[in-house]
């Protein structure tokens, strides 16, 4: 499930941030929420920059993944994913690291 896109099950705040990629590790199923950062269109933002915004492509759309909005859903809200962003993860990795520790 780690890396895995959903399509935002929060409906009011699904016009802002239409996907929600998980980014919790795959040891922690136990838990009854995950860990999501919100992806939203390129087009729709005014400047992007840093390590902490990663590129990437969702269904052929250039989107960015906003890991300083990170919040955390109910597992079970999350239905069917639509794509994974496993390919990126050292990217992802990388801008979780720096949002927490600044490397």
């Amino acid at each position: 499930m780690q890396f895995d896109v959903f399509v935002n099950p929060i409906s009011t705040a699904r016009r802002a941030y239409p996907h929600l990629v998980v980014l919790q590790s795959d040891i922690a199923q136990a838990l009854t929420h995950d860990i999501v950062a919100p992806i939203v269109p390129r087009d729709s933002l005014k400047s992007v920059s840093g390590r902490m915004n990663p590129r990437v492509s969702v269904e052929s759309v250039d989107g960015v993944v906003l890991v300083s909005a990170l919040t955390t859903i109910r597992r079970s809200d999350l239905k069917r994913p639509m794509a994974t962003l496993a390919s990126e993860r050292d990217t992802l990795l990388a801008a979780v690291d720096y949002l927490f520790f600044g490397v």
